[in-house]
């Protein structure tokens, strides 16, 4: 669908151009000569990332990347009126990808070896058979968050942590019952395998993987009566 590319192109140009929660984004006009869109199809791929608050509109001044704040009110606002659809998770993902893609780049060529092994630690940690599904999800909140805060941005990490409900909304839709520990552990250890070699373009990839798997399962669940 061509708003899902554009919504995409969107979330690509705001980690191409190192743009930070609270940064002005181009005019409507430049967006449409970038994106080589019609303006309604910009318009409704804007106003997606407007829902969850990952971009704000300032009436008399533009558009602008969202911040933790605006982030925190929509996830509250969300959830409190109980209209988290799948389509606002799979939205979210779209958004998660330009943060992870760009922090497993990032940490792959700029963590520590210490930083490596705690990820490591926290990586396998998430695929414990001993604990609880709950906990597992936790533990994989924590992992990506850590990984994000290694991957150099700051801002970007708190936007991610505002996210969380929606992340914690998205994982628990779409984690097997029982869990399926072979799967998740494969994911995982292709991220840390990426890190490890140093190699920024595996990572990436080893991260858009494990991106896609929610997004294959949030899909799934669109097609049960």
């Amino acid at each position: 669908m061509l708003v899902d590319q554009v919504l995409g192109s969107l979330t690509s140009y705001i980690r191409s151009e190192g743009l930070c929660p609270g940064d002005r984004l181009p005019s409507e006009a430049e967006l449409v000569n970038r994106m080589q869109c019609s303006r309604n199809v910009l318009r409704e791929a804007v106003g997606r990332l407007i829902s969850l608050g990952l971009v704000e509109a300032r009436r008399g001044s533009g558009m602008f990347v969202g911040t933790t704040d605006t982030v925190r009110s929509c996830a509250l606002l969300l959830r409190s009126s109980l209209t988290i659809s799948i389509n606002n998770l799979i939205e979210f993902t779209e958004f998660r990808r330009a943060l992870e893609g760009y922090s497993a780049r990032q940490a792959a060529t700029q963590a520590t070896d210490a930083e490596l092994a705690e990820l490591g630690s926290m990586a396998t940690a998430i695929d414990d058979p001993d604990i609880s599904r709950e906990e597992s999800l936790t533990r994989d909140s924590a992992f990506h968050l850590r990984l994000m805060e290694i991957g150099g941005n700051r801002l970007m990490a708190a936007l991610l942590e505002a996210l969380l409900d929606f992340m914690q909304t998205s994982m628990d839709s779409t984690t097997a019952t029982p869990r399926d520990i072979d799967t998740s552990r494969q994911l995982h250890a292709a991220i840390m395998d990426g890190l490890i070699r140093r190699d920024p373009d595996a990572a990436e990839s080893a991260m858009e993987l494990n991106r896609q798997h929610t997004v294959n399962r949030l899909k799934l669940l669109t097609k049960t009566p």
